[in-house]
């Protein structure tokens, strides 16, 4: 018996034993029991170093057209339909650039989406619509026209220095057909290209001139008088420049030529618009004159004046001696050509992180700004104000932020005057136009409290004291930063963007926990405080990371954002919507 109890407490005691933890167990425990958090995968993506988490690029436009009066609209284009005229239709939401090129050139630079590849180019000169698919090579988008009616260029207004007076010149040409062809003491008929300033709607492109005395007809001024008909039925016409609410007054003599003629006069933004402003109905005994007044819509840049036949064939309606003029000035500063980014109708989004130089939560919804940017420029193209149309979408941060603006290279003396801003904590001292003290370059607080503002739609509009280049501007998003809880000595910008003058002060911070101790606003593995999204961006919920929220984040961010360019988008499989906020 005392045999067996022996082996039987042995026993025990080895099996009590195999069930104790060796060392090397507590240690090391099996891998796959570790469980990584979101915040750490984030942390521990493979950035390429070079990668600032931008979702545009700068590029140049650059297009060559001397027609005069031709506009042009610039859209962003994408293959996302089947077929070139749904993806047309759908470029036509998105314009980035609407004017006319300034002594037949226009170059511009402004941001575009990486989204986009390709611009869809509309030219239109009167009622003559081309367009053309551009592909941006080299980040430049390049179009040349050539010049289809030189020889109808006013040359008075095109040589003029000054963009806002080319409509207060002497437009209307060769009034009284004296600058044209030299005839015999009869009569020819010549194209169109050998009267200045004339054009005509005959299909055979023909103006017919009559020398004074011949059949007994003498001009009513001058030398040289014209026939509406020369072979065909059909009307003389000038496009000349004109200013928004200016009246115009105009005149014109009238005559018939085998008996009673009529006609028209006709004014309008265009051919087939225009308007009858007076009817001719005149024999051939005599010169009778015709007069009245114009006042130029709202937005109509320029102004078609029309002499059309009534009459039917190749005879009649002699007209001589037309007289245009302003007697009440339009406003010249209202014709604008502008740039939009992202684009006319669509928003970009700020969102920032506030904890910095410490790791956030990579929620990015401590302040979420959406916006959009319209930049007008005067006929020179050359800006003339920025309007920052924005709204504070979320806050997810207790701390009370403020929000600003700097352009970099733009002196604060360049702007006359900021409109819009919303301060009310009493620590940003701004000079008189609107711009913050004690800043080399152009700084605008736009508000110092976002609590009050969020939901709020506003906008900041920078007036400048004389036009600038957009390549003196620099392109969108410029600088923007978040002042962290009301200390203006700690700014929060993008990925490599510098601080403004005014923090010099502010110290790097260097403990153990800083995220950030070089002060390029990138973790030591990449991560920003702050992305500028050129779309629609909801903010994720609370202590939601943004991987969490859009799903090809990552995979955006680890290829140097060469892949998923519209990770951000409403598209299906791209979003967690449970995990974004309303």
């Amino acid at each position: 018996m005392k045999t067996f109890n022996f082996y039987l407490v042995l026993s025990f005691l080895l099996i009590l034993s195999s069930c104790v933890p060796n060392a090397d167990d507590i240690q090391n425990p099996e891998s796959e029991d570790i469980t990584e958090t979101p915040i750490n995968v984030l942390e521990n993506l493979s950035i390429p170093d070079n990668f600032n988490f931008e979702t545009e690029r700068a590029v140049t436009l650059s297009i060559t057209d001397a027609t005069p009066f031709v506009k042009y609209e610039v859209f962003a284009y994408s293959e996302n339909s089947n077929t070139e005229e749904e993806n047309i239709s759908d470029a036509l939401n998105y314009l980035l650039y609407s004017g006319k090129p300034y002594d037949g050139e226009l170059n511009h630079s402004f941001s575009l989406s990486s989204v986009y590849d390709k611009v869809y180019v509309l030219r239109k000169d009167g009622l003559e619509y081309t367009s053309e698919i551009i592909t941006i090579t080299n980040n430049q988008i390049n179009f040349k026209s050539e010049n289809k009616s030189s020889s109808k260029t006013t040359s008075t207004s095109k040589t003029n220095t000054d963009a806002c007076s080319i409509c207060t010149d002497n437009f209307f040409l060769n009034s009284d057909f004296e600058n044209g062809p030299k005839l015999p003491n009869t009569y020819t008929i010549t194209d169109e290209t050998n009267v200045e300033g004339w054009s005509t709607t005959a299909t055979d492109n023909k103006i017919e001139l009559w020398k004074s005395g011949f059949n007994g007809v003498t001009a009513q001024n001058g030398t040289y008088f014209a026939e509406l008909n020369a072979n065909l039925s059909s009307a003389l016409y000038q496009r000349i420049c004109t200013s928004p609410g200016a009246e115009i007054s105009w005149s014109v003599w009238h005559r018939g030529r085998t008996g009673v003629d009529n006609a028209v006069v006709r004014i309008g933004e265009n051919l087939a618009t225009a308007t009858i402003e007076a009817n001719m109905s005149t024999g051939k005994s005599e010169w009778v004159q015709y007069s009245g007044t114009y006042t130029v819509p709202d937005d109509q840049q320029d102004t078609y004046f029309i002499f059309e036949a009534v009459d039917n064939g190749s005879y009649g309606n002699f007209i001589d001696n037309i007289v245009i003029t302003e007697t009440v000035a339009g406003d010249c500063t209202s014709v604008n050509n502008k740039m939009y980014y992202p684009s006319e109708l669509t928003n970009a989004t700020l969102a920032f992180e506030d904890l910095w130089p410490y790791a956030g939560d990579y929620d990015f919804n401590d302040l979420v700004i959406s916006y959009n940017i319209q930049t007008i420029l005067d006929a020179e193209n050359k800006v003339t104000q920025l309007d920052y149309n924005y709204i504070v979408e979320s806050i997810g941060a207790s701390y009370t932020n403020g929000f600003g603006l700097e352009l970099e290279g733009v002196s604060p003396s360049a702007i006359s005057s900021v409109i819009g801003q919303n301060l009310t904590e009493g620590f940003i001292q701004n000079n008189a136009n609107g711009t913050e003290q004690s800043q080399q370059n152009a700084v605008i607080i736009f508000f110092d409290n976002s609590h009050i503002n969020v939901g709020i739609s506003n906008t900041i509009s920078i007036v400048f004291e004389t036009p600038i280049t957009t390549a003196a501007l620099g392109t969108a998003p410029f600088n923007p930063f978040l002042i962290v809880n009301k200390n203006r000595l700690k700014e929060v910008h993008l990925p490599t963007k510098a601080t403004t003058y005014y923090p010099t002060t502010t110290t790097i911070e260097t403990s153990g926990d800083v995220k950030d101790s070089d002060g390029d606003f990138k973790s030591p593995t990449g991560l920003p405080w702050a992305i500028n999204i050129t779309g629609e961006y909801r903010a994720p919920k609370e202590k939601v990371i943004i991987t969490e929220a859009y799903n090809y984040f990552a995979k955006w961010a680890t290829s140097g954002g060469t892949t998923k360019k519209d990770w951000f988008l409403d598209k299906n499989g791209y979003r967690v919507e449970t995990n974004l906020k309303d």
